[in-house]
């Protein structure tokens, strides 16, 4: 290696370390903010070390706010909508990549241009359909749509299946299977990688879905961790908000690092294989 590669390839890494600094820092400071007493938030220099941290403030906000109980409702309705989304997405991709029928193209086509509606379009049609219905101050709004699939992830899934050997199908349908056995035993033993990219990201999406739970929960027993984090800013008044708003931010971002962590090799996958075709 040349002194010229070994100049580029040491600026690269040092840009890149003061890109990672840059990205850490708040995070840093949020770590820090949620352990300090409300008069020391904006003391000048910054402390990013409290000589004497309250880490009664996790206590305070789980036992107080009863912030626990919201991250539960946060976490179930990630579960249901997992659920939903790989059933109902793997069923639909399943039937473009494998099967024959009429207008397949055209309905594939049609399915990718729904991709390009904004959700802020479609949001007041869901408002009125879900208020004529009697959803409306209910978690139904918030988990039935999975069930109906969604474009991106059928389409994800659909490129990962097409990747798929055909020999294995073949062999597959030569031993009796039918078309779900194929599916159970073949497409999704194969498609992990696929599957766990659904999975993190209808996770994350509605872990940290803020405006639709905000319009359609009116109870307070059902609030999820995104709006309980709205609801304890306004709790406390002036600068008293901070470290308990910064404590609740980060026991709502353990359990996303903790998801993607355990699901990043298959994530990694997913998304390199998911522009791949037949």
């Amino acid at each position: 290696m040349n002194r010229r590669s070994l100049i580029t390839k040491g600026l690269t890494y040092v840009l890149l370390i003061i890109g990672a600094i840059a990205m850490l820092l708040p995070f840093a400071w949020m770590i820090s903010t949620s352990v300090k007493e409300p008069t020391r938030v904006y003391q000048m220099p910054p402390e990013w070390i409290p000589e004497n941290p309250r880490w009664e403030n996790y206590s305070r906000v789980l036992t107080e706010f009863n912030f626990l109980a919201y991250m539960k409702n946060s976490a179930l309705l990630s579960l249901i909508n997992i659920i939903g989304n790989l059933i109902s997405c793997s069923l639909v991709a399943y039937a473009f990549a494998s099967q024959k029928f009429r207008y397949k193209k055209q309905l594939f086509i049609l399915l990718l241009a729904t991709m390009m509606i904004p959700g802020e379009v479609l949001f007041f049609p869901q408002f009125i359909l879900f208020n004529m219905i009697g959803w409306y101050g209910t978690m139904k709004p918030l988990w039935v749509p999975s069930f109906l699939g969604n474009a991106f992830f059928i389409f994800l899934l659909r490129q990962f299946f097409l990747t798929i050997p055909s020999e294995l199908v073949d062999a597959a349908r030569i031993d009796g299977c039918s078309r779900w056995r194929i599916l159970w035993d073949v497409y999704l033993p194969l498609s992990k990688p696929a599957l766990a990219t659904v999975a993190i990201y209808t996770f994350m999406g509605t872990w940290n879905n803020f405006f639709e739970p905000l319009i359609y929960i009116t109870k307070e027993k059902n609030r999820t961790a995104a709006i309980a984090l709205h609801y304890l800013r306004n709790t406390y008044e002036g600068t008293s908000s901070l470290p308990m708003t910064m404590a609740a931010s980060i026991l709502t971002i353990i359990p996303c690092l903790l998801v993607y962590y355990l699901g990043q090799r298959y994530f990694v996958q997913g998304i390199v294989f998911k522009g791949v075709d037949k």
